[in-house]
């Protein structure tokens, strides 16, 4: 977290490095001691694209989580490194996070970069990129705010452009259509690929704001006891 006022969020004093159900809906304002745009990463690996994209826009702040310890203080080390205090990063599972730090219409983004296609059939309930995650964006995401998704696996990506447009979301190139324009950010994968010619999927969505109806239970999400010790 950035600055000495991490509290119960500094994930080293907390089981799994999750925030207790309790503890839901942090106050980000004074977790960064500001208002500003509020964007999430789920799953920055060794934080590349969260670094550059954090340095690159002062004016806004980035969460991001990520299930790997060792990754997360990597992170954490370059961040006071480069002097970042618009970046916190927490280590544990998002699918159970999500719901109990983001209080709904609180994002102003997302990004989802080059996460675990999960190859073999029964394992695609792991995905990251599902129903459920984005059905609870439409609620979490302020009207406006995007969704940037990258991956390098062609079937991946033809799930997630159903995916997101099914439950709701604007494709900003079109329907059924990627995205073509470059990102101002690249993560290390991209530029690797740059050298390498390999394809980069690359989609954009927008939220036309909360769905009409019942929406998800805020508290809702992965059962709490299901969490992967990392």
């Amino acid at each position: 977290m950035a600055g000495k006022d991490a509290r119960a969020l500094d994930p080293a004093s907390l089981a799994h490095g999750c925030a207790l159900p309790s503890e839901a809906f942090p106050d980000w304002e004074e977790t960064f001691g500001r208002k500003a745009p509020l964007e999430l990463e789920i799953g920055p690996g060794r934080g590349h694209f969260a670094l550059d994209h954090a340095a690159r826009n002062p004016s806004l702040d980035l969460v991001c989580i990520e299930s790997r310890r060792a990754d997360c203080e990597l992170v954490r080390q370059r961040m006071k490194e480069r002097g970042l205090s618009n970046l916190a990063v927490l280590q544990g599972d998002a699918k159970l996070l999500v719901p109990r730090l983001f209080p709904q219409g609180s994002l102003s983004g997302l990004h989802v970069q080059f996460p675990d296609p999960w190859w073999k059939k029964r394992h695609r309930k792991r995905r990251m990129v599902d129903a459920e995650l984005a059905e609870r964006m439409r609620t979490l995401l302020r009207a406006g705010g995007f969704v940037d998704f990258r991956t390098d696996v062609p079937a991946y990506a033809r799930a997630a452009l159903e995916i997101w447009e099914g439950t709701g979301f604007e494709n900003a190139a079109g329907t059924g259509k990627l995205w073509t324009e470059p990102p101002e950010v690249l993560s290390t994968r991209e530029r690797r690929y740059l050298k390498t010619g390999q394809p980069v999927f690359r989609a954009r969505f927008l939220n036309p704001g909360p769905p009409a109806g019942e929406l998800l239970p805020a508290g809702a999400g992965r059962d709490w006891t299901d969490v992967r010790r990392k």
